[in-house]
């Protein structure tokens, strides 16, 4: 018990110790803070004015949420904690020690949970100090009851904590590839979205089955409370009775519960807690390429004779430099398409398309033709998320892949320079999202083909993915690289990033929608047959040349600030970017200069009467 005592605390230091532990707890704090100080934040804010948004209903079904989009953060916490003595090659060490298999998984994964649960509590604090907001709808705010807090979280957050983080962890033990448990999150997020969206097309008035089948909570909630008053809804909480709402939350909770128990008895079973067991096959790979240099050094050589060797005219200009980009990105491009996580992601971008496309002949519960703008909208608004998902991933694993694979050493001794190095993985991210817009485009004609619709208008295809969604996706690549290249860590990168992408929906709805400040935003648009892109075009095409402008600025910061050599801190970092600084300098003076005239040139476009406050801003669209 000494032993698992020691990786517990461990674990709990390493967590409490890292600044992503805390960027979870406020990201999660502020969620919540705003859906009970903000009436028009949040899912309940938004819909039944008469809905209490600190009630219990409020509470349980804000926790779905956070517990729904906190997938990821699950999978980063308890992935990275058996993986990380294998990341830092520790293993051969830690298990020469009498370590029992207890005690190792045992207290990673408990100091995991811990944490993860103090991450999340953030919600807790956010939804009772929301309540004391000043300028909060008061109206709309109930008294604090205890139970109206922590019964939600325990039953709902804690709960979904057990049992994803225990599947997650198991994944982790048995792949050892922390891509591979981030996969797994984002298949169970989009497979998840499509079950739902199936379920609901079906229009089905069986509820039963479904709430019990749900891993996430929206189906059980809909079935539990879809007959609930308003009254019902302000006090009442989910019952674990097995004759409340035919024990539907009883039975899920027991059945993904058991899902959890079965994962870490799985994890303790099939985890070898030995050196040779553990490294099988990378000894493997090495012994067939001893082999293979044995049989290579058996062969007869032929005598060799005394010869000059031609001289060699060593060449770097511009021929070698194209050559140098054109390899790095070759190569880059396949080290991604190679990986079994691309395609599961493909396949998952596909299958979501698809499954939307379906549905593009509906619109306002009506049957039409899934004409190419309506078959756009549906195809690539289930698409987009994927985009940015493969920008955020692979901009880290580019960046940080050399140093991953203790591979910088050869790699920053080569002649390439910075600028060569980092424009190989641009292009290389760029191909391979090109590749996902093009995949999208032909979901889209195929499912207008089976819809038995066949008049493809592919310029319009051409036009909203190359030249209106292409460079969007750019702008948040050249972000991604930047942020990579700047931070000290991956993860922190990570949730940086993710971060960005996901404050900027929530600050529109809180009122601030100046697309000059969200990052990449766009202003809203509406494409018609009659009059295409109509007034919409000029406001759209330089919102994405000012985000592009800027975008570029940190990409020549990104250059700048490369790391360089064994001694990547940032003195070392800023001294080589002080030997490069005429080139840089001019080069982001340039483009300083260009994204100021995007700036004024777009502002004017902005209509006059839309200064005012957002609900103004949103009659005068209207």
């Amino acid at each position: 018990m000494a032993m698992f005592w020691e990786f517990f605390t461990f674990e709990l230091k390493f967590r409490f110790k890292n600044i992503s532990t805390y960027v979870y707890f406020l990201l999660w704090f502020t969620f919540s803070f705003l859906c009970v100080a903000s009436e028009s934040f949040g899912p309940i804010g938004n819909n039944n004015g008469k809905i209490l948004l600190n009630g219990p209903y409020a509470n349980i079904y804000n926790d779905i949420g956070i517990s729904f989009f906190g997938l990821i953060v699950i999978a980063a916490i308890f992935g990275t904690s058996i993986l990380r003595d294998f990341q830092r090659d520790t293993i051969q060490i830690l298990f020469t020690k009498p370590i029992s298999k207890f005690a190792y998984l045992g207290g990673r994964w408990a100091g995991s949970f811990v944490a993860t649960v103090f991450a999340f509590s953030g919600l807790l604090f956010g939804e009772f100090l929301g309540t004391f907001a000043p300028w909060a709808d008061h109206s709309r705010i109930g008294p604090n009851h205890l139970s109206w807090y922590l019964q939600p979280f325990f039953s709902i957050v804690v709960f979904q904590i057990f049992f994803l983080g225990s599947l997650f962890f198991l994944v982790a033990a048995l792949s050892r590839k922390i891509f591979i448990v981030y996969l797994q999150g984002a298949a169970i997020f989009m497979l998840y979205l499509i079950g739902v969206n199936a379920f609901g097309a079906t229009r089905s008035l069986e509820h039963f089955w479904s709430g019990i089948l749900d891993p996430v909570g929206f189906l059980y909630s809909d079935a539990i409370a879809r007959y609930w008053t308003v009254v019902e809804r302000n006090s009442q909480l989910f019952s674990w009775s097995a004759h409340a709402a035919s024990g539907v939350f009883l039975y899920n909770r027991l059945l993904w519960g058991s899902v959890g128990l079965v994962s870490l008895v799985a994890a303790w079973k099939l985890f070898p807690m030995s050196v040779e067991t553990l490294t099988a096959r990378i000894s493997g790979k090495q012994a067939a390429r001893a082999r293979e240099q044995e049989l290579v050094e058996a062969k007869p050589r032929r005598s060799l004779v005394a010869a000059r060797l031609p001289s060699i005219h060593r060449v770097f200009g511009p021929g070698t430099t194209f050559l140098q980009l054109a390899s790095l990105t070759r190569l880059r491009v396949f080290n991604i398409v190679r990986e079994i996580p691309f395609w599961g992601i493909l396949i998952l971008m596909a299958g979501l398309a698809i499954n939307n496309g379906h549905f593009a002949g509906r619109l306002a519960d009506r049957n039409v033709w899934p004409v190419t703008y309506l078959m756009l909208q549906s195809v690539e608004g289930g698409a987009q998320l994927f985009f940015y998902i493969v920008a955020t991933l692979y901009a880290a694993e580019l960046i940080w892949r050399e140093r991953d694979t203790h591979f910088s050493g050869i790699h920053d001794a080569l002649p390439i320079s910075e600028t060569t190095d980092w424009f190989s993985k641009l292009f290389a991210l760029c191909f391979v999202e090109f590749v996902l817009l093009t995949i999208t485009g032909l979901c889209g004609i195929l499912m207008q083909t089976i819809a038995g619709y066949h008049h493809y208008e592919l310029f319009q295809y051409v036009k909203e993915l190359y030249f209106v969604t292409f460079p969007q996706v750019l702008t948040f690549v050249l972000f991604a690289l930047f942020v990579q290249t700047v931070v000290s860590n991956k993860f922190i990168g990570h949730g940086v990033v993710i971060g960005i992408f996901v404050i900027s929906p929530i600050l529109y709805n809180f009122g601030l929608e100046n697309t000059l400040y969200l990052v990449g935003s766009t202003p809203p648009y509406t494409y018609s047959d009659m009059n295409g892109y109509g007034h919409f075009a000029p406001a759209l095409f330089w919102s994405i040349t000012y985000w592009l402008s800027i975008t570029a600025i940190l990409a020549v910061v990104s250059i700048a600030l490369a790391r360089r050599g064994s001694d990547d801190a940032w003195p070392a970092r800023f001294s080589l970017a002080a030997a490069h600084s005429r080139s840089h300098g001019l080069t982001a003076h340039r483009l300083g200069q260009w994204s100021m005239v995007f700036l004024q040139c777009s502002y004017p476009k902005r209509i006059p009467d839309c200064q005012g406050p957002p609900q103004h801003t949103s009659q005068i669209r209207a």
